[in-house]
Parts: structure tokens; sequence; C-alpha cells
């Protein structure tokens, strides 16, 4: 087997170079990194805490590839096959077996197409990609920590185990013998009404969260671009109004890739989906709630107490009550005015968290829990530190790549600050908006190992100045 590993790097809007420890710290203005690990073949995996069962579902001949996520903790093992019908069968038979409350078996149109073995979705890998089931089995403590601890709904008292089969292939549904206990979503076209011509299908419905009854909303489908410049933009490809009792459909969607967004007066916007629109038909159910605001008012001051203007607020992570996962559309952010003060209308009742960002400032830590609505809230910066750090390669020839870490003196912990980053063509690499205090710097080639790490080297930072740094490669 081919084990391989995918270092994926996320950047969140103000990433310039600066990372908060230990991954559940991860908090704007830093990047964040997560590692995707997996592997083609069918080698059997040690069953690393999976559910009683799950490793004989795992580990059939018929796999093709195998990956884990989610980022941030992993615990989410995806299995990719190929088989005929009287295979799947075979699987089913153990699938039934597992120890779990439920077991899901989902039904879609076309052919699946291995997330693995084609990572970036390029077209002339489509063939060699082509699946015809997945199979997913989650560590149920990660999965716990994935939901955030919330309390569980009643129908995610999970993990659950799930196969999604695309019987477009090798598996005839027909022949299909599902054993007893296994629930069948049939999220083909034929099941809901429409027709292989109708393609893409997105088809909603759309609840206020404290009536629970359907409402009438605005809904967008928006295109998302990549332009050369980074980042991301959005263009409205259409609108539509969802009926009084809620439901909505987008039907024959162009190919790429889109977000749908959900609004209504007196309630907060928010993203309903995001989905990748590619050849062949497909059927998408989406049930999401509208949520009133509940809305935040406060003060950014500095460390002697005055305002501090032209702050970046942001709100992370908002939950509606009574326990809604509330995804934010692209723009969650206001900057304070010139007296410091902020305001946001468009979060909604229940909880978030409050991020801060101003060049040569910062606030230590995590981000500030708050309760919504929320008035008067008092947020503290002092001003920041940067390290202009110089690697010096006289003793040594240079590497193709070289990277220098910093963590704070004792070690990292969750809501300290650390970070790490390559040099540039001048073998040096600035740390901006860092908090005052004691930290261990040390640089190494990349990739390379502990052998070729530098001296670590003890700095102490002082709000509000430039340390200069030189260390000498090994």
């Amino acid at each position: 087997m081919n084990r391989t590993s995918l270092s994926v790097s996320v950047v969140m809007k103000w990433g310039l170079g600066c990372l908060l420890a230990l991954g559940l710290g991860l908090g704007f203005p830093c990047p964040s990194f997560a590692l995707i690990t997996g592997g083609e073949g069918n080698e059997p995996l040690h069953d690393h805490g999976w559910q009683k069962g799950a490793a004989a579902v795992f580990n059939v001949k018929s796999r093709v590839a195998h990956w884990e996520g989610p980022p941030f903790g992993g615990g989410q093992y995806v299995g990719e096959y190929r088989g005929d019908t009287t295979a799947f069968n075979a699987v089913l038979v153990d699938f039934a077996k597992i120890e779990a409350k439920k077991h899901r078996l989902y039904v879609h149109d076309g052919i699946g197409n291995s997330f693995w073995l084609n990572m970036n979705n390029e077209a002339e890998k489509r063939k060699r990609a082509e699946i015809d089931w997945t199979f997913t089995a989650w560590i149920p403590e990660n999965w716990k920590r994935f939901r955030r601890g919330a309390k569980a709904r009643p129908d995610e008292e999970g993990p659950y185990p799930e196969i999604h089969l695309y019987p477009a292939g090798r598996v005839k549904w027909e022949d299909v013998k599902v054993p007893e206990g296994i629930e069948v979503i049939d999220e083909r076209l034929s099941a809901h009404g429409f027709a292989a011509t109708d393609g893409t299908v997105l088809e909603g419905q759309i609840n206020d969260i404290e009536t629970k009854a359907g409402m009438v909303a605005h809904i967008e489908l928006q295109l998302i671009k990549t332009p050369p410049t980074g980042g991301y933009e959005y263009e409205t490809i259409l609108k539509i109004d969802s009926v009084a009792q809620g439901k909505w459909v987008l039907k024959s969607i162009p190919l790429g890739w889109y977000q749908v967004v959900a609004s209504a007066e007196g309630y907060v916007t928010r993203t309903v989906t995001h989905e990748r629109v590619e050849a062949g038909p497909r059927w998408v159910g989406v049930k999401t709630v509208l949520a009133k605001p509940g809305p935040v008012t406060g003060i950014v001051v500095d460390a002697d107490g005055k305002p501090l203007a032209g702050v970046s607020v942001r709100f992370d992570d908002p939950v509606a009550d009574p326990d809604e996962d509330y995804s934010a559309t692209q723009d969650q952010a206001v900057e304070t005015d010139a007296d410091g003060k902020f305001f946001s209308d468009q979060i909604p009742r229940g909880r978030t968290t409050i991020w801060i960002h101003k060049e040569g400032y910062c606030r230590p830590g995590l981000g500030m829990p708050i309760k919504t609505p929320a008035s008067d809230v008092k947020l503290t910066m002092q001003k920041s530190s940067q390290i202009e750090v110089v690697v010096d390669f006289n003793k040594t020839q240079r590497p193709e790549g070289y990277i220098v870490e910093i963590e704070p003196e004792g070690g990292s912990v969750v809501g300290s600050w650390g970070g790490s980053g390559n040099i540039d063509a001048a073998n040096a690499i600035t740390f901006k908006n860092v908090p005052p205090g004691r930290y261990i710097l040390k640089g190494r080639p990349n990739p390379g190992s502990a052998n070729q790490e530098t001296e670590p080297l003890t700095i102490e930072l002082v709000g509000g100045e430039t340390e200069p740094v030189v260390i000498e490669a090994r």
C-alpha cells in the first residue's frame, strides 16, 4: 500500500504568518494547518477505536483507497471501493452487525468519484477515480469533540456508520439485498419526483427556528470564484423565494462551485450550503432554519483605556438558541469607529466568539465567548511585538527550503501564540503582531530532521518594539 499524507494550509481572512497553538486554540488572524492522511490499495488498517464490527467492513479486498479526516483531530475514516453486486451484498451483511444505534445506506445517482485518487477533481483523472461505494467509520470520542460538545439532537446521537452507494456502475440496485436494521436514504432524483434531465437539483426546506414553521425567505445561488489575487468572490446567479411552507427548489444548475444564502426581513442572513456541481444528475436535500438577531455592542480600548479605532471585530462560530450551528455569510466582521465602538445585528440570538485584530496590537489568548444579545462588551488590546529573523548560512549551504519556528517559553498550550514560516530569498522572515513575552526560536531545513535544527534561542519581546534576530544554520 502506498501510504502518504496531504498537508493542507487553511488561511483565514487576516492570516499573516502566525499560529495560535494546538489546533482548538486557532483563531484569526492566524493560518492553521490540517493533515489529511490516506493511501491507495486494500492493505488492512488496524482498528483505530472504531465501533465494534467496523473493521470487517473497512478492510475488504474491494477497497481501492482510504483517507482520514476531518482537520483538527481526525477520527473519521473513509474507505473507497470498487465491486459488483455480490461483493456489495456481502459488505451489507457485516455492515448490519456493527454495534451502533443506526446504520445508514445512502443511494445516489451516477458513479462515485474517489477523493483520494482525484483530490483536485481533475477531468483527466475521473475515470481512474471511479468508485462504487464508500464506507465511513468514526472513532466515537473524536466525533463528539468534532460536534463541539453540543447537546446531541434527537436524530444525531451518533456517530452512525454509513455507506454511500452509486449504483450506476458495477452494483445493480435492483439486486441489492438490504438486511434488516439498515436505514435506506434514497437520494436519487427519481425518488424525489425529478428526472435525470433536471441535472443537479437542490431542494430545500426553511423554517423559523422558534416557531418551527415553514417561512418565506429569499434564496440566492452564488457562484464562488477564486481570483488570481487570492481570496474568494461571490456572484449571484439566481434569486428565488421559498413558498409559504418554506419549500424551494433550484434545478439544472450549471457546473461550478456554489453557496446558497438565505435571508428574510427581521432575521440573520446565513449560508445554507456549499455545493460543487459536476457533470451528471444529482439530488441534494437541504434543511435549515433562520433565527432573529441578538445584537452586540461593545468597545475596544488599549492598555491605557483609550479607545482604539479601526479594529477588525469578527464573530466566529455563531450558535442560535437552542443549539443550531449558524453558518455565517462570507463576511461576519465589523470595524470600530473613532470612539472604539462596534455594533453588529447579524449575529443570531444564542452565543458566539469575538476575535479582534489591529496591526501593531494584540489581545493574547483565545477569543472572547459571549451570549447574545450583548451590550457594552469591552475588549482590551496591547501593543504587539515584531521579530525580524535572518538565517546565516556562512557555515553551510542553503537548502531549497528552510523554516523558522517560534513557540512560547515553556511550550505551547491552548491559547498561546506560536508559529512557523519559510524564509524568503533574502534568508529572512518577519513575525508580526506577536504578544510580548519570552519565546524560543529555532530553524531547520524544510524538509529536514531534528539533528539539523539550530540551537534554541530564547528571546524576550517588548510591546511596540521590533526585535532583530540572527540564527546560524547548522
